[in-house]
């Protein structure tokens, strides 16, 4: 709409940096009144987050917005008539930015696989000496935007789990956490640097048995349930009933919505009513943790789709279609998971997560 002129638009240099000239812009007051914000108005603002009971007294009026913004709308509109408006786009439950069409889900599957692609490639050039400046420059970054920074967590970082890469020397026996994360896509993996159980420590060397399966196990079932109309509530249930806390420590939503930003918002959470809906672009992301067994972790994109949104793919994206019939066939009839034809798999690495990155080729599938 700007581009086309059909959008009214004024330079206000205050949005500009610090020190930049400041003369040639009207105030922010007069710009929004002379769009009609007045004390006859009704004023919707949209930031980042929507708030709760729980989280503020007064939820329709805690603005996520800079303050100089929200106090210049409430002098011009009075302090009730300014609210928050962000659920419009980024509630799980009808927001406008958490529905994507086929269109929308061709520039998914595109990023995830180019994302999981330099995933594959960082697994593979991962052995004992190396850096992680070199694992990282593997993964053969294009350039695409990122939705957030790479992070890579060994030795000392291990624990800090948002960490990037130090310049820190891949050794045999630590832990490992990484991420690479573009627009619509974020593909994220936790294992050991090791060969196999023996390079663990002792305590842990049951980490498949113990840990890293019982989790396999539990996305199994995650994967099941992604069909419209499954209660966000119902999900997080199973994964608290399959992951219980005080062995696997599941601290986040097990399972979001993922945008050009990576973390949306969640259907999933204690006492949801929120359904899954077929168009919910959803990050397979269950974190656990534990001091004995560190981590694991399969966090892929996938995308809820009834039968009309899959038939609209095939329509308009025949390519994208067959790659994500593959990857489902390969979870399926490869690695043992029950894939409903409701569930899109995007990513190249779906349903593949080694327990042991010095021996990528052994992975963890279901009888």
């Amino acid at each position: 709409m700007f581009a086309a002129g059909e959008m009214r638009h004024e330079r206000f240099q205050a949005f500009s940096l610090i020190s930049q000239p400041r003369s040639d812009s009207r105030l922010l007051a007069d710009i929004l009144a002379g769009e009609g914000i007045a004390s006859d108005a009704r004023v919707g603002v949209s930031g980042w987050k929507y708030f709760t009971e729980g989280e503020h007294p007064d939820p329709a009026h805690a603005i996520d917005a800079p303050s100089f913004i929200a106090d210049t709308l409430r002098s011009l509109a009075g302090y009730e008539a300014v609210t928050n408006a962000t659920a419009m786009f980024m509630s799980p439950r009808d927001g406008l930015r958490t529905i994507a069409d086929a269109d929308d889900i061709a520039l998914f599957e595109h990023a995830n696989s180019v994302v999981s692609q330099s995933v594959r490639a960082m697994i593979f050039a991962m052995r004992d000496g190396i850096s992680d400046f070199d694992v990282v420059k593997a993964a053969g970054l294009n350039g695409m935007a990122l939705g957030c920074h790479p992070t890579f967590c060994t030795g000392e970082t291990a624990a800090l789990g948002l960490a990037g890469p130090s310049g820190a020397i891949l050794r045999r026996g630590q832990p490992l956490s990484f991420n690479l994360c573009v627009w619509r896509a974020n593909c994220c993996r936790a294992g050991w640097l090791a060969r196999d159980a023996g390079d663990l420590p002792h305590a842990a060397q049951d980490y498949v048995e113990t840990f890293a399966g019982p989790y396999v196990q539990a996305l199994d079932r995650w994967f099941s349930m992604m069909r419209p109309g499954v209660p966000g509530g119902d999900v997080k249930a199973e994964m608290d009933r399959l992951l219980p806390f005080e062995r696997f420590g599941v601290f986040l939503n097990p399972g979001h919505l993922i945008d050009t930003d990576e973390w949306v918002s969640s259907p999933i959470f204690e006492g949801s009513d929120v359904p899954l809906r077929s168009g919910h672009v959803m990050q397979v992301d269950i974190i656990p943790s534990s001091p004995v067994y560190f981590s694991t972790r399969m966090e892929d994109t996938i995308v809820i789709a009834d039968a009309a949104l899959r038939a609209e793919v095939q329509a308009r994206h025949p390519d994208v279609h067959d790659r994500i019939v593959a990857r489902a066939a390969f979870m399926r009839d490869v690695m043992g998971f029950d894939v409903p034809d409701t569930m899109l798999p995007l990513s190249d690495m779906a349903g593949i997560a080694p327990p042991f990155f010095f021996s990528p080729e052994k992975l963890i599938a279901l009888g």
